[in-house]
């Protein structure tokens, strides 16, 4: 995941790891919203350059950028990892977020993906403003609501741990 924002045209060209991916506009979102899958089941959405979601297969978050910070899954909470520049080196500082300031974080997230669900819910009013599948657009804006639904099932949920360098 990026640190910086991207044009969404840069998403759609460079995103290359996530085939299929699209992107949509609802009403809600200032910017338009990007969503891509990659081969393992993995799935994230980017509502513009921040915030940005990304999930396993099962629709448990795994990492978010949100309010300018990069956040990773320890498996019962989330780490906020920030980027720490000296003149000789960089290094990433980790703190780990309190119960409250997690479920904070994961209700702020349930509820953008359930105005999401609401806005794209008919079919008419979610047209795909680009997109790259080998499936119909129909067909794949399917299954951006499968994963969008899959997302605020498991919302309380997180990724097992990622783990960092040591």
């Amino acid at each position: 995941m990026a640190l910086h924002e991207q044009d969404r045209e840069d998403l759609m060209r460079e995103a290359i790891a996530l085939y299929p991916r699209a992107e949509f506009r609802v009403p809600q979102e200032s910017e338009p919203v990007f969503w891509g899958q990659k081969r393992s089941g993995q799935f994230s959405f980017y509502f513009g350059g921040d915030p940005v979601y990304q999930f396993d297969d099962q629709g448990h978050l795994r990492r978010a950028y949100l309010d300018g910070h990069l956040y990773r899954t320890q498996g019962n909470t989330l780490a906020r990892l920030t980027k720490v520049r000296t003149a000789d080196s960089s290094s990433l500082e980790r703190y780990d977020l309190t119960q409250a300031e997690l479920e904070e974080a994961l209700n702020r997230m349930a509820d953008r993906f359930t105005r999401l669900q609401t806005a794209i819910e008919d079919p008419d009013q979610f047209p795909l403003t680009e997109y790259l599948a080998d499936s119909t657009e129909q067909d794949l804006g399917k299954q951006i609501q499968a994963q969008i639904a899959l997302v605020l099932q498991g919302a309380t949920q997180l990724a097992p741990r990622i783990r960092g360098k040591r």
